[in-house]
């Protein structure tokens, strides 16, 4: 079982290890990628190495270049219920956007007395989804011009309004 300090965990850029970052950071870039190669690991401080997953490798990847870029990370289980502005802030939408897609159920969500919470992994499998219908609509569209002959010809206006 989770403690409720392990559900979500940030961590900032602190300036007194900025160099050990830099540092780790410059070992990550020049490391090859996992794809192919040994099984990354970590070492304890007793000496005691353990192979870790490539996945796991690959965030810890994301985390060290987000600091080095002093940016904060923020690690936040998926089945975390996250507020409106929490999910719409997530998504890069506004709030009242959000509202109408939880209302017009594109996204589950639950109230907690007369506030709306989303869970992360919905949000994840709602932008999924998005993305799929996205890739689909572009993909008839250029089946579409090709079709019509239409594909290569430049569009004869430019104005955007």
């Amino acid at each position: 079982m989770t403690t409720p300090a392990l559900e979500r965990a940030t961590v900032a850029p602190n300036p007194a290890v900025e160099d050990d970052i830099q540092k780790l950071a410059q070992f990550v870039k020049r490391a090859p990628s996992t794809a192919g190669q040994q099984a990354p690991c970590l070492v304890s401080p007793t000496g005691e190495r353990q192979e870790i997953p490539a996945e796991v490798y690959d965030m810890l990847t994301l985390i060290v270049d987000a600091l080095s870029a002093g940016r904060g990370v923020s690690i936040v289980p998926t089945d975390a219920q996250l507020t409106t502005q929490q999910a719409a802030d997530h998504l890069g939408i506004s709030r009242p956007t959000l509202v109408k897609l939880l209302e017009h159920g594109d996204i589950p969500f639950t109230k907690v007395g007369r506030h709306r919470r989303v869970k992360l992994e919905d949000l994840i499998d709602y932008e999924n989804r998005a993305r799929q219908e996205r890739r689909q609509a572009l993909d008839a569209l250029t089946a579409e011009a090709a079709a019509d002959g239409t594909y290569f010809t430049p569009t004869t206006s430019t104005s955007t309004r």
